[in-house]
């Protein structure tokens, strides 16, 4: 690929990051309080939502990548913009919470076609070096959005309530998602040792894939406790604007831990640079705990080091232990694995704060759920190597 082409494709590939993760999953916590007060729900119920949206996703994402080519990836890239415009129109105007619950249904089917397993299948298909730091960047920018539309979100829902913050939604999408339909996208890889490994049946019912599939559950479940930044600020009696910071901070730390695990991946190597993130994640949580807003501010932004491991390490992860030829039948079920976590946690901590009245044991279990990721991690490597 030339190298002009290969930028815009790489423009191409944060922009889908900023908007399928930026927008659709780092920030819909914004909506959870003002949803929740206006329908006069439960923080939990509402949150469903997020769980429907990732869920929907996740089911398409399976076998999406086996599916989609080059012939069809342009068409099938333009059905989802559509569908995830329309989408969040109709959850702007829904009259009821289980109208919201079908508008995430469609919406997360809709923007599965420029997803995480898409965007990885892109890049492993079209760059040979660098995939590391490729990845650390392009997925960096779904930080970069997380921390712009956060406060944006944030301010128009104060002023003009969380229906006008679905349209903002819907424009913001609609124009980051644009440039993808006039991108030299490739799926098909043309080497022709991938060809010759395709033939090669890939065996699920393995102790280590096993472990992977409960390794990404545990890392994977972490990323939905910032949703709920801004009800842990309001918790712990802060003002209302230190909620969103506190997402805009982990959005920040989002950023910066994804471009250096990228480079540290290309360096280290995954596993390692898996240790010294979840290292910098625990450390933030327990700062979670503090009533400081210095310190929560401070902890939201090193707890945002867990998106680096959720969405770039565990693809570099997938494709180091599984070989290319077997990512496309590996990977995919690794992140549904994972999405599936994501989907719960984001309920479950809802529900946590809703029988509990605090934060405090979704903070301890996130804990516990890093530390038996990282584990998971080092001994399927250990033992992938040694098979």
């Amino acid at each position: 690929m030339k190298k002009k082409n290969s930028l815009f494709l790489i423009i191409t590939l944060c922009l889908m990051a900023a908007s399928s993760i930026g927008l659709f999953l780092n920030t819909f916590g914004i909506f959870f309080t003002p949803i929740a007060d206006s329908l006069n729900e439960k923080r939990g119920t509402v949150a469903i939502i997020s769980t429907i949206l990732i869920f929907s996703s996740a089911i398409f994402s399976i076998n999406l990548p086996r599916v989609a080519n080059d012939r069809n990836y342009k068409k099938i890239y333009i059905a989802g913009i559509i569908g995830t415009v329309c989408s969040l129109v109709f959850m702007a105007n829904a009259a009821s919470l289980l109208m919201l619950y079908a508008g995430a249904l469609l919406l997360g089917v809709s923007f599965s076609v420029y997803h995480m397993v898409m965007i990885t299948t892109i890049i492993n298909s079209s760059f040979d070096e660098n995939i590391g730091t490729i990845n650390g960047v392009v997925f960096s920018f779904a930080g970069i959005a997380g921390a712009v539309f956060a406060p944006l979100f944030s301010a128009v829902i104060e002023r003009r309530g969380w229906r006008a913050g679905f349209y903002v939604m819907a424009i913001a999408a609609a124009v980051m998602c644009r440039p993808g339909i006039f991108a030299e996208i490739k799926l098909d890889r043309k080497a022709g040792r991938e060809q010759t490994e395709e033939k090669t049946e890939f065996n699920y019912m393995t102790a280590t894939y096993l472990m992977s599939l409960l390794m990404s559950f545990s890392f994977m479940f972490l990323p939905s406790l910032p949703q709920h930044f801004p009800g842990l600020a309001l918790c712990k009696g802060l003002r209302d604007n230190v909620g969103p910071l506190m997402v805009s901070s982990a959005m920040i730390g989002n950023i910066a831990f994804k471009l250096l695990a990228g480079v540290l991946a290309d360096k280290l190597g995954t596993i390692k640079t898996i240790i010294v993130i979840v290292i910098i994640n625990i450390a933030g949580s327990l700062m979670l705990f503090s009533g400081s807003t210095v310190l929560l501010l401070a902890g939201a932004g090193l707890y945002g080091s867990i998106y680096a491991v959720s969405s770039v390490l565990i693809a570099l992860y997938a494709k180091e232990l599984y070989g290319l030829a077997n990512y496309k039948k590996a990977y995919p079920i690794i992140v549904f694995a994972g999405n599936v976590a994501n989907a719960l946690g984001i309920s479950a901590v809802g529900y946590i704060y809703d029988f509990t009245s605090s934060y405090d044991l979704a903070v301890i279990l996130v804990i516990v759920l890093a530390a038996a990721g990282t584990a998971l991690a080092v001994i399927s490597r250990k033992k992938g190597k040694n098979s």
